[in-house]
């Protein structure tokens, strides 16, 4: 007889236990350790290129690149094991770039002590200018530039913007309330004591980078067959995208190109800064305090080789080091509404599921502005239908079974409530509204909208750079990939599957708006009447245009 537990989600690496009690939350045990609400976009894009930019061990063994060897991955995928990484810690830096511009009710007396010791040797390397506070001013407000999240935190537990490697650093903790019951004389107190004052407890840095990096390296232990079967479905034909080997290595190449990309002098200052105290850069960043990551579900494979393919299309493509990370953010958080969709129609037994796209949902779109009333109401309708088949998921009887079995009533009562708030449906809708692509942000009459910066992302990557597509397939791509539907027949599949009836009115509004956001953006060519294409502009010759 097969048990409940052979009904949860294999995990890769196979590590997981049902009896830990930090997999127990239904959130954690169907979407993965974890995405968490509280983490924002910002850090969890410095989170996922952190893991891919340290450097990295998986059962003792070095990992000396941005990704595992597929050799490897597959190795790892059966024999288990978790991976470890070992980002850098930059008190230093931190200290000197956020400390003036932090609370004031934050600010340790030894803190200052130790930022004006640092601006002091700074002052003292400063050979060829009179005005050596000033210049030591200005490099504080350059660096600040960089400023990621965490504003109202304590300077240490801030984060930047991770426009270059050399700027991802570990989350720190200051220990506050251990601090108010101890007297601390200096920083070499703080520096010797360093794990007893400062910590990390993931409150910022939640995992979401992680998961992401876990279902990467998850479809390079798929079957390559299976993969080759997905990508005909959804319309995916260039061969770094179909073949596993071409596709790592791709990834791999874009990688390295964009950690070099005109950043030299940037990494220079700010190595630097950081060494202006090496003592604290050493004790802080001791070989064996190693970060690890957890696990993802298995079956999420799907999700994550559209995830890899899109990366390796942003990689590619011929833009802005800041544009392309604004358009990376941009695909790591909808990666993880595309995680928790499709990971919860797997589980769901809903019968209207099994008519839409590859993925198992849809997403109704709506434009920014005015569209008739019976699409705003039925794009209204489609998204409460997302947010109760995640609710729905974490609630299938595997997931219940496993949580009365390790908890109470009341500890399952509220962890369910957690799952909901934390890692399920609240967390859908928080990245939607704070992409800017669920709107309104606060009232009732919450849908779907599209924004330019959201278009601009699905081109670039449902298009190979250079390339280009009719619009008919274009909305194709859209669907299979995200289940966005705008119009045809991926709307009146959307209606159905949001539990709507048949209504010509939902799909007979103004049908243009989609192809007049594609027109405005530069991204459409009109042959003729009948047939349009789409373009992604932003290939290798466009960058050699400009001169490389």
């Amino acid at each position: 007889m097969t048990g409940s537990n052979d009904l949860l989600p294999e995990a890769f690496p196979p590590i997981i236990n049902d009896n830990d009690n930090k997999n127990i939350n239904p959130g954690i045990r169907l979407f993965g350790r974890r995405f968490f609400i509280d983490q924002t976009e910002i850090e969890l894009l410095a989170e996922f290129l952190s893991v891919l930019y340290s450097k990295k061990w998986i059962n003792d063994y070095e990992i000396d690149t941005y990704l595992p060897s597929i050799n490897i991955i597959q190795s790892w995928s059966k024999s288990g094991g978790k991976l470890f990484y070992k980002p850098p810690i930059k008190l230093n830096l931190k200290l000197f770039t956020f400390l003036g511009n932090s609370r004031v009710d934050t600010r340790h007396e030894v803190h200052q002590e130790h930022y004006n010791q640092l601006c002091q040797k700074l002052i003292n390397k400063i050979i060829s200018s009179d005005e050596k506070t000033e210049v030591v001013e200005w490099i504080e407000r350059l660096l600040r530039g960089y400023k990621g999240a965490g504003l109202n935190r304590t300077w240490c537990a801030q984060s930047f913007y991770p426009l270059s490697d050399s700027l991802i650093s570990q989350e720190t903790i200051w220990n506050e309330s251990l601090v108010k019951k101890e007297t601390i004389y200096s920083w070499d107190d703080i520096k010797n004591n360093f794990k007893k004052y400062f910590n990390n407890r993931r409150a910022f840095f939640a995992r979401g980078g992680e998961l992401l990096y876990l279902q990467l390296c998850n479809v390079f232990a798929t079957d390559p067959n299976e993969i080759d079967e997905f990508a005909k479905k959804v319309d995916i034909t260039d061969d770094d995208s179909r073949d596993l080997m071409m596709l790592h290595d791709s990834i791999q190449t874009g990688l390295k190109k964009i950690k070099s990309t005109n950043t030299e002098a940037l990494d220079l200052l700010v190595n630097f800064i950081e060494s202006l105290d090496l003592a604290t850069h050493e004790e802080a960043n001791k070989e064996a305090d190693k970060m690890s990551c957890e696990w993802c579900p298995k079956d999420s494979w799907p999700e994550g080789y559209l995830f890899a393919v899109e990366l390796n299309r942003l990689l590619k493509a011929a833009l802005d080091p800041v544009e392309r990370l604004d358009l990376c953010l941009t695909g790591c958080t909808m990666q993880i509404m595309r995680s928790l969709c499709a990971q919860s129609t797997r589980y769901i037994n809903n019968e209207k599921v099994k008519n839409s796209n590859v993925l198992n949902y849809a997403w109704l779109f709506t434009p920014y502005d005015s569209q008739t009333k019976q699409h705003r109401l039925a794009s209204q309708i489609n998204l409460q239908a997302v947010l109760s088949s995640i609710q729905g998921a974490l609630r299938i009887e595997p997931l219940k079974e496993n949580l009365d079995r390790n908890t109470t009533s009341v500890e399952s009562d509220k962890l369910l409530k957690e799952a909901d708030n934390k890692y399920g449906h609240n967390l859908f809708k928080s990245l939607g509204k704070r992409l800017g692509i669920i709107m309104p942000y606060k009232g009732p009459g919450a849908r779907f909208v599209m924004t330019d910066a959201l278009l601009r992302y699905l081109v670039l990557t449902l298009i190979p750079p250079g390339s280009s597509c009719t619009y008919e397939d274009f909305l194709k791509r859209l669907y299979q990939h995200y289940g966005i539907a705008i119009e045809g027949d991926a709307l009146d599949d959307a209606v159905f599957w949001s539990g709507l009836p048949p209504n010509s009115s939902i799909n007979s509004g103004r049908k243009a708006w989609f192809q007049e956001m594609l027109r405005a953006g530069g991204f459409m060519t009109e042959l003729s009447d009948a047939i349009s294409i789409v373009n992604n502009e932003f290939g290798e010759s466009k960058l050699n245009a400009k001169g490389g």
